[in-house]
Order: structure tokens, then C-alpha cells, then sequence
């Protein structure tokens, strides 16, 4: 098996949570149809989107850009990288990005938030470890990655590879950078950055050969399926 036979086309980047705004946006058209009759267009097209499912529209366009970048980024280089991929029993759980090189495996959360992010620590007896939005307090989002590493990290267990390093990456491809950005969080476990930087962790020097990293690559894109397809 070559590594052009399994890498997937990046345009499936961000096909779960497309498929999803449609859902929503067309449930949305549906009821106000019903509500106000012929003037249902109307009234939806002056009252706009909702965020709660204009949302997800952007979060498809956030995973399809890191997606593009980390193509161009790795399309030289021995990582595969497999996208939108389910995580069987956790509901409608998907994880963006999952990245699978020489230096292991990079699991990828891509956010689609504008501005500044950073990571900062609070108090001084009991520190907290706190990743900030535009100031807001976005730390939950460490937390989901963190748990998105270990189901992964559980799968390659499973099949015997329990050696093999996986980390995780909150991706930000919209974000505002600034010249010393600080990107580790979790004792490393977890970097938050571009998509640029991200692919530069993804393509980190290793132990795992070519055909280790198609080998791992196929058991993960069997035992994570595509979120976008019929369950």
C-alpha cells in the first residue's frame, strides 16, 4: 500500500459540520415557511442566520483552511494526515484532524474563533493553566483535546501499538499570531497554534518509518470511520 492510495483528499475537511449547518439551516427555512407562509423567505432572509447555526458553517470553513494549509505544508513530506473522523460510540464526537508521521501521531482540534489567543496561568498557591479567546476564558477547549488524545492514544493500545507518541493541537487557523506566542499547554502534551506551526509538529522527526506510518494511518482511518459518512 503506497502512501498516495491512503491519504484522502482534504476536501473532506469539515464535511460533518457542513453536512450539519445544512441540516440546521434547512430545519430553520422549514419552520418559517410554515409560520409565515409566502413571506417565509422573506422573513428569514431579513432576519439573518442564527449564530447557533451560522456557527457551524464556520467551523466547516476553519477545518477546510487548516485542512488546505496542512496539505501544502506535508504534501512533501511522509505524514498522512486522514480528516473528519468519527469516534465510534461517543455520538456525533468527531475529531478535525489526525496527523501520522516519523515523530507519531498529532490530533488536531481546529477552532474557528478570530483574534487573540493565548495561554496563561492564574494564582499563585493552587496555578491554573487557562487558554484565553479575546480574554474569554476558553479552557474547556484543552480539555476536549486532551480526552480526543486519549481515546486515540487507546485505539493504537488496542492494536498493539502502545509505543507510539500521540499528542494533540488546538489549531487555530484564523487567529491573530503574535511574534512570541506561547503554544504549549499540558506539559507539552498539547500545542495551540496556526495551521503553519501545526504542520511543523505533525512533520516532528521520529522512530516510525514509511511503512509504519501507512500501517498506523490505515488502522486509524478504519477504526475512526469518516464522520461525514451513514452511520
Amino acid at each position: 500500500m503506497s502512501r498516495a492510495e491512503t491519504k484522502p483528499d482534504s476536501n473532506a475537511a469539515g464535511a460533518s459540520a457542513r453536512r450539519e449547518y445544512e441540516r440546521r439551516a434547512q430545519a430553520r427555512r422549514d419552520h418559517v415557511r410554515k409560520r409565515y407562509g409566502p413571506l417565509g423567505s422573506l422573513v428569514a432572509a431579513l432576519a439573518g442566520e442564527p449564530q447557533n447555526i451560522h456557527a457551524w458553517q464556520q467551523g466547516a470553513e476553519g477545518e477546510a483552511a487548516t485542512a488546505q494549509v496542512l496539505d501544502l505544508r506535508l504534501r512533501r513530506t511522509s505524514v498522512i494526515v486522514i480528516h473528519d473522523r468519527r469516534i465510534p460510540g461517543h455520538g456525533r464526537a468527531n475529531i478535525d484532524h489526525i496527523a501520522i508521521g516519523p515523530g507519531g501521531v498529532t490530533v488536531i482540534d481546529t477552532k474557528s474563533s478570530r483574534g487573540q489567543v493565548q495561554l496563561s496561568t492564574t494564582g499563585i498557591m493552587n496555578r491554573r493553566e487557562q487558554l484565553l479567546i479575546n480574554g474569554r476564558d476558553r479552557t474547556s477547549q484543552l480539555d476536549a483535546v486532551e480526552r480526543q488524545v486519549k481515546q486515540v492514544a487507546a485505539v493504537l493500545d488496542r492494536h498493539g501499538h502502545e509505543n507510539v507518541p500521540v499528542v494533540g493541537a488546538l489549531c487555530f487557523p484564523f487567529m491573530r499570531r503574535s511574534l512570541f506566542h506561547y503554544s504549549r499547554a499540558r506539559e507539552g502534551r498539547i500545542s495551540v497554534d496556526d495551521p503553519v506551526h501545526i504542520a511543523k509538529l505533525a512533520a516532528r522527526p521520529g522512530k516510525l518509518d514509511t511503512q509504519q506510518v501507512v500501517e498506523i494511518s490505515a488502522l486509524l482511518a478504519t477504526a475512526l470511520p469518516a464522520a461525514s459518512a451513514k452511520q
